[in-house]
């Protein structure tokens, strides 16, 4: 087969993507809607790095912290090479809402027992000196999280591997189709925009649109950021998250958020989710946003793809309209595929976190390597994994809450 891949969409999903297969000596055909990398959801000026702890070390957990610890890794190794990415190792208070989940998140951090550099509990009176400001409760701290420019890394992952990634903006991919052995895309004007054998669709909830992938369950999230003009060196000078997220002061602004709305799409900016938003910075810090008024505030919208279970979809696309095999629990592993067709979406609030291992495991699925995750791990994001809930034999898994980046 030849190395030839078509990726769709140059946000942290696609631009992790085309890095990691370019580094196995893939060309790439990078195809993207806006003038720039990273002008979707991934367009935010900053976005959380921590990973998301929990008692029973549960599947989103770990997933969370192996791609934890795999974007570190990534970011040193973009910045050994001078590429344009922009992220602090400030740490990261992540503060528990009341006295209940403070315990639990002690009794976390006594029974996980992590490492003291990447996650402790910290009382009242230190998350307050941390913060710079008083807090209600304390919280998480994890010192080696941070804040990331999410454009700055799709930018970075694209200048990596530059001469095998063919960026081509303001390319809309309105049809796909595979009439033999190689997929096309296609505009609006019905020109093909590309062959390849390999298609990946990195394209948010927009890959909804194509007859192949319109069975994944993605939905669109608005999230609603408030920039809020700040000067450097003012509290706080860490991320503390609490039910939402504040930042440092970044290029004179404080970024605070965000909403969430399941299936609203409106990127208009909205007076009302500023109030909300200052709201629960008040929460995270109390008597903070005193400071603001809603109607005064500039900030962003991002429309974030989100899965049912708020895990990530990663993998080869199944095919919807191919028989499933009768047994009393299929594996994923014999459901049908589309071949050459693959996924990597479905990131929601946590693409900063997730994307730089999302790519490598798709590149890995793609070219046979040893994955970088277990196989329950693999399954837990396996796309196909939608077509087989509700049949016989098969477990549902439940939601867990949206993050808080």
């Amino acid at each position: 087969m030849t190395r030839h891949a078509i990726v769709v969409g140059a946000g942290l999903a696609g631009s992790s993507a085309a890095e990691r297969l370019a580094a196995r000596g893939w060309s790439i055909t990078l195809l993207d809607a806006a003038a720039a990398p990273g002008q979707g959801a991934s367009g935010n000026r900053a976005g959380v790095l921590r990973p998301l702890p929990s008692l029973d070390d549960n599947r989103l957990a770990r997933l969370t912290r192996a791609a934890f610890t795999h974007a570190r890794a990534h970011f040193h190794a973009l910045l050994a090479d001078e590429l344009p990415l922009r992220w602090r190792q400030t740490g990261v208070l992540h503060l528990a809402r009341d006295e209940k989940q403070a315990a639990t998140q002690r009794r976390v951090v006594e029974e996980r027992r992590p490492p003291a550099e990447d996650l402790r509990f910290v009382e009242r009176a230190e998350a307050s000196r941390l913060a710079g400001w008083p807090v209600a409760n304390g919280g998480w701290w994890f010192p080696n999280g941070g804040w990331v420019d999410p454009a700055s890394l799709c930018r970075a992952n694209l200048a990596r591997h530059a001469t095998a990634i063919a960026a081509h903006f303001h390319c809309r991919v309105a049809r796909i189709e595979r009439p033999a052995e190689c997929w096309r895309v296609f505009d609006e004007n019905d020109r093909c925009l590309a062959a390849a054998p390999v298609l990946v669709l990195a394209n948010a909830s927009d890959a909804r649109r194509f007859a192949a992938t319109a069975h994944l369950p993605l939905r669109p999230a608005r999230g609603q950021v408030s920039h809020l003009p700040a000067t450097d060196g003012t509290a706080p000078e860490i991320v503390v998250c609490r039910g939402g997220y504040v930042t440092p002061a970044i290029d004179g602004i404080r970024c605070a958020g965000a909403t969430f709305g399941i299936d609203d799409t409106d990127t208009v900016l909205r007076t009302a989710d500023h109030a909300e938003n200052l709201v629960r910075l008040d929460a995270i810090l109390p008597g903070y946003g005193a400071a603001w008024r809603a109607e005064t505030l500039d900030g962003r919208v991002g429309c974030r793809p989100m899965s049912p279970d708020r895990l990530p979809m990663i993998g080869a696309v199944a095919d919807p309209t191919a028989p499933i095999p009768r047994q009393p629990v299929c594996p994923l592993a014999q459901l049908p595929r589309q071949p050459g067709l693959y996924v990597i979406d479905g990131f929601g609030a946590r693409g900063i976190v997730w994307s730089a291992l999302a790519g490598e495991l798709l590149a890995c699925l793609i070219d046979g390597d040893a994955p970088p995750l277990p196989a329950d791990l693999i399954d837990a994001v396996d796309p196909g994994r939608f077509l087989l809930r509700g049949r016989a034999g098969t477990a549902r898994r439940q939601p867990s809450p949206p993050g808080d980046d």
